[in-house]
């Protein structure tokens, strides 16, 4: 396993470049000194179902796990992640600000999901941002990471996500397969509770907010989506509620088709956390 690298800053990149994904997805160790790329020399280029062999060593995730005292993947929870929880940064820092004395250690592997697609949260947060989040889609296939979380993580994770349903997906509907050859039957993800935007069907997640937000003037000839996405950003953030609004009246709101349990909640608030 590669030297920790990766300083980890205090607060997010800029809300206008979320999901703050960089050029790929990549599986990574976040450890108490730092981040540990987990992929091969020179990345990954095919999907991750289709890799002959796998490219991350369980048992080299097990080892870290064991040299930081944490607990093994066994104990942990497989979440899958469709925005900025794919990286360790923001991982991290979600540690970090929560205020809880807790082990960091923290896999995040590379993976391969089916009928599954990432969309636009129907709701702003805090910053001005427009977050991601999954909707069902028979036959597409998108790569994105898991990441296993122990109790403790778990906890202050579900604390930063307030507005979404952390609902457990079976492979059986969602077929999985992670970067260590793995193929889970089950797996966690957070799914919006706001819905996600559409016209018709759900819009695929833009990997820029000045796509969205332009998106978003032309569906609803609304002025304040107009300019930079940096000012578009603190204009939405002034008042937060008004996109759901908008767009709810202008039927550009689906629901996601992930089913929940029987009583979940409507949202009740715009306490999104900062992501």
């Amino acid at each position: 396993m590669a030297s920790p690298s990766l300083e980890i800053p205090t607060r997010p990149a800029a809300p206008e470049d979320y999901p703050w994904l960089g050029p790929a997805v990549r599986s990574a160790m976040l450890l108490s000194s730092g981040i540990v790329d987990l992929d091969p020399s020179g990345g990954v280029e095919a999907p991750t179902e289709q890799l002959e062999q796998p490219s991350v060593e369980v048992a080299a995730i097990e080892q870290a796990l064991a040299a930081e005292g944490a607990a093994p993947l066994a104990e942990r929870t497989l979440v899958l992640a469709v925005g900025s929880n794919q990286t360790p940064q923001t991982i991290a820092r979600k540690y970090r600000r929560s205020g809880h004395a807790i082990p960091v250690a923290t896999p995040f592997v590379r993976c391969t999901v089916h009928d599954l697609a990432v969309g636009h949260v129907a709701s702003i947060a805090a910053p001005g941002y427009l977050p991601a989040a999954p909707y069902r889609s028979p036959g597409e296939r998108m790569e994105l990471v898991a990441t296993w979380f122990d109790e403790a993580q778990l906890a202050v994770v579900d604390e930063t996500e307030p507005n979404y349903d952390r609902l457990r997906l079976s492979a059986e509907e969602f077929p999985l397969s992670l970067a260590t050859g793995e193929q889970p039957a089950v797996f966690d993800v957070y799914a919006s509770r706001w819905g996600v935007l559409a016209e018709g069907r759900p819009l695929p997640l833009r990997h820029r907010q000045q796509e969205i937000f332009d998106e978003l003037s032309v569906l609803t000839g609304e002025d304040r989506f107009i300019g930079d996405a940096a000012e578009v950003c603190a204009r939405m953030a002034e008042t937060p509620e008004a996109l759901y609004d908008l767009v709810s009246a202008q039927g550009l709101v689906a629901p996601d088709g992930l089913a929940r349990a029987a009583g979940a909640r409507h949202p009740l608030s715009l306490g999104w956390a900062e992501q």
